[in-house]
């Protein structure tokens, strides 16, 4: 009688989780039929677009695109642009142009010497004991759900990860970046090659200083030590995702860790190549490739000819020279990918277009990473001649002053005195304390070591400020900047330290009048005198005007604007005659949004193309990404009609541009005009037929107009282009699911998140596969895998517990 009431209980308890399950895939499933999936998709794809950069596409061809649309809009019965002038002829430089370091050694023996011990001769290569600063003893590093152990075996460095519920993971380490050798917190990354041809960044790194592992992780928690009170599936990369070089497939390194980085995705073997000639900074990637100079000096005809294979790094201008660095230490925005030294650097990258994102304080100091680049605001750039080498040697990396004499250290005052001599002749009545102090360190007031944001003030990582700013006490407290006196002086208040300086120096140097201007412009509300404020052409200043220019972007101008005031557009036309290509872009740009459809405007837009010669094509990329930028700006507000304007007038400048046409086709998508958003990706198949991610958005159009066999012929081929696309094989998956083809289905979520293991949507989606196959432990074992990346997911979350009470029950 005691058994059978037991058993009863048991099976009403039973009937109760199944109906739970049921329920809960019911209302699981409700969140993901295939429209609903499509859209999420979108949604999705929309944060990924804006991530990408954007020229990357740029491919000018000769198809019309004014067509494409429902709605007429304004420009279309206006004279049309000139068509984009072709590329000039260049020569080509191929990865095979280089020859490496040692190929330099033969004939530059004592430059040779000093860089192989130099930080960037040193920056990193293989694992070995020379390179490795880490301890890959064994010794196990534990977090609040997984296992890290570094591990040398056999000269064969690995790290293995024993994640809680999920089977052990090896990776060997195939690459090192870093030797931790810089004064403000040196730091060592490691990087392992995965089976698609990517080396990817694996979020276990390591710090010389403080001798700790440590990961970046989540929620803006910064660096952290890895600790047990830390989940592995915080780590901002885990499961590894970033790459070594450029690419915009994947979010990536860019080409700054190493030499002559090349990723490119080889179709005929479906794979991504990874090409580098050195993990260190090699010779080349300032002096540009050196086969062709190797092989005139080898021939003896090295006097015969009117070069030498090479260019002359000495002979460029303060600009060119600056680029030269600004390679790497830079926060820049990439407008097409395929750079290698040697080529023009502003033809792949732009210095101000990276500041959509507003890295920089308004004065004009960096808030996220790359000091260096403050350099661009520097009193000594503007008005001065100052350079890298100026105060660095490009060589040993060792400091030297403005004449070429080296100097003790990076804290020598030589680096300042050469040009302020009068500093130097009684030093302490300039600093107001003793000669030998830090505090009479040029470097301590001026450049001083801050702590980089993002990072958070658990791990050391400072860096020098290159904005070479005077110390302003309460405006940097304001700015959320640690002043350079409160560096030293931490006892002591913001009042008390602005009330001494002012005692010492009398009242603070004002900003310079552009800089006055944005910080006071950003303060108004009034159009006109904001414009005066932050539009002006008169401070030999490119980066300060691109933030003014930019800030009366975001703020006061739309599409086609009636009410402009005049005093504005006369500003804007005398900035599109700018020498600086961004500035000049970025003018044209705003008059183009704002004002082509008045005639006189349109005349004046295409008599600056007319007259732009040589720098047509720079400044019609950066035109075009600056439009597409602000389309995307428009249609993350949902401000669908503004977006659509902007990405069509993107392509008046640049006719055809993949990039631009999958922003205007996703707009359009999202506006339900899917006729128009599949025209849209057609055209931009035209001149990229082997991206695959243009074939996956117009297999969601198609799947969204309720084509499934068009959209499925898409989703196909984008994986014969490469079968690891994620989001080609997540649709195809979700095809065959609402078919009823649970076996299809099933197969291509799992190639989906084997592909990304982070795609917390293919594990859900697998999950209800499992579990209309009556699969129910898979499908808690993917509810499981996909809650660790997305654990606010309530449905999923629900399911999962109850499909764990059902199985347990069992």
């Amino acid at each position: 009688m005691k058994h059978q009431k037991a058993k009863k209980v048991r099976n009403k308890k039973q009937a109760g989780s199944k109906k739970s399950i049921q329920k809960a895939r019911f209302s699981y499933r409700k969140t993901f039929p295939f429209r609903i999936a499509l859209v999420l998709l979108i949604s999705g794809l929309l944060v990924l677009i804006s991530r990408l950069p954007l020229a990357n596409f740029l491919d000018w061809g000769s198809d019309p695109a004014t067509s494409i649309g429902t709605e007429s809009v304004a420009f279309a019965d206006l004279k049309p642009f000139p068509p984009p002038s072709s590329n000039p002829t260049k020569e080509e430089i191929t990865f095979d142009d280089f020859v490496g370091s040692d190929g330099c050694a033969e004939c530059h023996k004592e430059q040779f010497d000093v860089w192989k011990q130099s930080t960037h001769g040193r920056a990193g290569g293989p694992p070995n004991q020379n390179t490795v600063i880490s301890n890959f003893d064994g010794k196990a590093i534990r977090l609040k759900d997984a296992v890290v152990t570094p591990l040398l075996t056999d000269n064969e460095y690995t790290i293995i990860v024993e994640q809680t519920g999920f089977p052990k993971k090896a990776f060997k380490v195939d690459a090192v970046i870093g030797g931790g050798h810089m004064e403000g917190g040196g730091t060592q990354s490691y990087f392992s090659e995965f089976t698609d041809g990517t080396l990817r960044f694996l979020p276990f790194d390591f710090i010389r200083e403080e001798k700790l592992w440590f990961g970046h992780f989540r929620n803006n928690r910064g660096w952290l030590p890895l600790n047990e009170n830390l989940s592995i599936t915080d780590l901002i990369e885990w499961p590894p995702s970033r790459i070594l070089g450029s690419s915009r497939e994947f979010s990536n390194c860019q080409q700054c860790h190493g030499s002559q980085i090349n990723v490119q995705f080889d179709i005929e073997n479906q794979r991504y190549v990874t090409q580098y000639k050195s993990l260190a900074i090699n010779c080349e990637s300032c002096h540009g490739p050196g086969k062709r100079h190797i092989e005139l000096a080898k021939s003896g005809r090295m006097d015969e000819v009117a070069d030498i294979g090479m260019r002359s790094l000495s002979t460029l201008s303060k600009d060119r020279s600056l680029g030269i660095c600004f390679q790497c230490h830079s926060i820049k925005g990439l407008l097409e990918v395929g750079y290698l030294p040697g080529k023009e650097f502003e033809d792949y990258y732009s210095l101000k277009l990276a500041m959509e994102g507003r890295p920089y304080h308004p004065d004009g100091r960096i808030q996220s990473f790359g000091y260096q680049q403050n350099h661009l605001y520097s009193d000594c750039y503007v008005n001065g001649s100052m350079t890298c080498v100026d105060c660095h040697d490009p060589h040993s990396q060792t400091y030297r002053a403005i004449n070429g004499n080296p100097l003790e250290g990076r804290f020598d005052n030589g680096q300042c005195i050469g040009c302020h001599a009068s500093k130097g002749v009684d030093l302490e009545r300039h600093t107001f304390h003793k000669t030998e102090s830090q505090g009479s360190r040029c470097t301590s007031c001026h450049m001083p070591y801050l702590q980089h944001k993002g990072i958070g003030n658990r791990l050391k990582f400072t860096r020098s400020d290159h904005t070479v700013a005077i110390p302003r006490p309460t405006f940097d407290a304001k700015l959320g900047i640690e002043n350079a006196c409160k560096i030293c002086h931490s006892d002591k208040t913001t009042g008390w330290l602005e009330a001494k300086t002012k005692e010492w120096y009398g009242q603070i140097k004002p900003h310079i009048a552009l800089v006055a201007g944005i910080l006071k412009g950003r303060e108004v509300n009034d159009r006109r005198r904001a414009a005066e404020l932050v539009l002006n052409d008169s401070d030999n200043n490119p980066i300060a005007q691109a933030a003014g220019l930019l800030h009366i972007l975001r703020k006061y101008l739309t599409p086609n604007m009636t009410n402009l005031e005049s005093e504005i557009v006369a500003k804007l036309k005398q900035l599109c005659k700018h020498r600086n290509t961004d500035i000049k872009a970025l003018a044209l740009m705003c008059l183009h949004l704002t004002q082509d459809h008045y005639l006189d405007i349109r005349a004046f837009l295409i008599n600056q193309i007319q007259i732009l010669g040589d720098d047509e094509i720079a400044v019609r990329k950066r035109w075009s990404v600056a439009l597409n930028l602000q389309g995307i700006d428009y249609r993350n507000r949902r401000d669908y009609e503004k977006a659509v304007i902007t990405f069509r007038k993107g392509l008046e400048v640049t006719p055809s541009s993949p990039a631009i046409l999958v922003g205007l086709g996703i707009t359009y998508g999202l506006k339900g005009d899917y006729d128009s958003a599949i025209l849209c990706y057609q055209t931009a198949l035209k001149s990229a037929s082997q991206d695959p991610m243009i074939h996956v958005y117009l297999g969601i159009a198609h799947g969204l107009k309720g084509d499934s066999k068009k959209a499925m012929n898409a989703y196909r081929k984008a994986l014969s282009i490469n079968p690891n696309q994620k989001s080609a094989l997540f649709n195809l998956g979700n095809l065959y699911y609402e078919a009823g083809n649970f076996d299809n289905a099933i197969a291509y979520f799992k190639r989906a998140v084997e592909a990304d293991p982070a795609l917390s949507t293919g594990h859900f989606a697998l999950a209800r596969a499992y579990t209309r196959k009556g699969q129910l432990e898979d499908a808690t074992a993917s509810l499981k895998a996909g809650l660790q990346f997305d654990p606010e997911n309530r449905n999923a979350g629900r399911m999962f517990e109850d499909l764990q009470a059902y199985l347990s029950n069992q």
